[in-house]
């Protein structure tokens, strides 16, 4: 649930309400096994889980935080498309004329890989395995050379 925590510091840095106003949470989780060999491990399967996010007596323009969460959205999960991850929702309850309590929902994919290992307590087509959370990164841009050719 890395996206999740990162996108709840990311947006109580953004001070829109006091630190004890804004919680997030997971609603439901599910993993797809996979069982793929992957760069330095198994690509054991991909974690998809709904998340809520709750503001309380928010005051600012909620056009403001649809902008903030749709700039993190593009900058920190650019799969959402290939994953077909629905958009964000927004539950805007009013409680008078300049306060409101918000409540986003929204889905997020994240693959879970593991790293073999002779200590590993994960035992998966005859070797030990450890879950290592690590991000993955992958070349957008490249050169192919030979000696100066």
């Amino acid at each position: 649930m890395i996206k999740l925590i990162a996108l709840t510091k990311y947006l109580k840095e953004r001070q829109l309400v006091l630190p004890e106003q804004l919680d997030s949470w997971t609603d439901q989780v599910h993993l797809e096994l996979i069982w793929k060999p992957d760069v330095g491990g198994m690509r054991m399967g991909d974690m998809r889980y709904s998340a809520t996010i709750a503001f309380e007596r928010f005051a600012d323009h909620p056009g403001r935080l649809m902008a903030l969460v749709g700039s993190w959205l593009e900058a920190n999960d650019p799969s959402r498309d290939r994953d077909e991850l629905p958009a964000p929702k927004f539950d805007i309850s009013m409680l008078d004329n300049d306060l409101a309590d918000v409540d986003i929902t929204l889905e997020f994919n994240e693959p879970q890989y593991l790293a073999e290992d002779p200590a590993g307590e994960i035992e998966a087509f005859g070797k030990t395995w450890a879950f290592v959370p690590f991000d993955l990164w992958i070349a957008e841009h490249g050169e192919v050379g030979s000696n100066g050719r």
